[in-house]
């Protein structure tokens, strides 16, 4: 099942459109509804403590049916996890997150690190702004070539990484932690590879 989940972050240049037609089931976070109301399109959930979302929006989707989880405003997870969790128990598999970063870097930061524990539960997920594709991996990633686009392998441990198909192929190549060696490759191929054959990386699609 693929779930989309739309927090309150930055959506400009996003088609939202286009992600909202592919997801199985849609999933807001608080005051990521207002992506959705601003653009006439309505949500299976809205998650959170619901004191990010203005009263008219809220109105709107209420009178529409739509289910709203509510929780309190002192809790220990962020409306954004709160939603992920939400939508696995709806046996999601695959997540793309929409609004998950912008200008606070500690809720950026935190949404980004929640990819590492999806990735160790076997969920693929991705968070898409407008100038990034952010995974988290630990095995294989394969990623189709986007012109203008760059590639960069971080390792969040130190790692053991092959890429194929890349500008810069590695074989074995270790990636140590606090290294800048994998920022700002390209796919020179219709495909590039990346296997991590030890370690765990986060991996960034970004164009300028």
């Amino acid at each position: 099942m693929k779930a989309l989940i739309i927090s309150n972050g930055d959506l400009s240049d996003i088609s939202l459109a286009k992600y909202f037609d592919d997801a199985d089931i849609v999933i807001c976070a608080d005051g990521g509804a207002r992506h959705l109301f601003n653009e006439d399109l309505v949500p299976d959930t809205i998650i959170g403590d619901l004191d990010s979302l203005d009263e008219e929006a809220l109105n709107s989707f209420q009178k529409l049916g739509v289910n709203f989880e509510k929780y309190p405003t002192h809790k220990d997870k962020s409306d954004t996890e709160l939603a992920i969790e939400f939508a696995i128990d709806k046996g999601a598999t695959d997540i793309t997150l929409l609004g998950a970063t912008g200008s606070r870097m500690d809720h950026s930061l935190a949404n980004i690190l929640i990819l590492y524990r999806l990735v160790n539960q076997n969920i693929n997920a991705v968070i898409v702004d407008s100038h990034n594709e952010m995974f988290i991996t630990k095995s294989l990633l394969k990623l189709d070539n986007k012109d203008g686009h760059f590639v960069s392998v971080i390792p969040l441990t130190d790692s053991k990484v092959t890429l194929k198909g890349f500008e810069y192929d590695t074989n074995s190549v270790e990636f140590n932690f606090g290294s800048t060696l994998g920022v700002s490759n390209i796919i020179k191929d219709e495909e590039g590879l990346i296997e991590i054959e030890s370690g765990i990386c986060l991996v960034i699609r970004s164009r300028d």
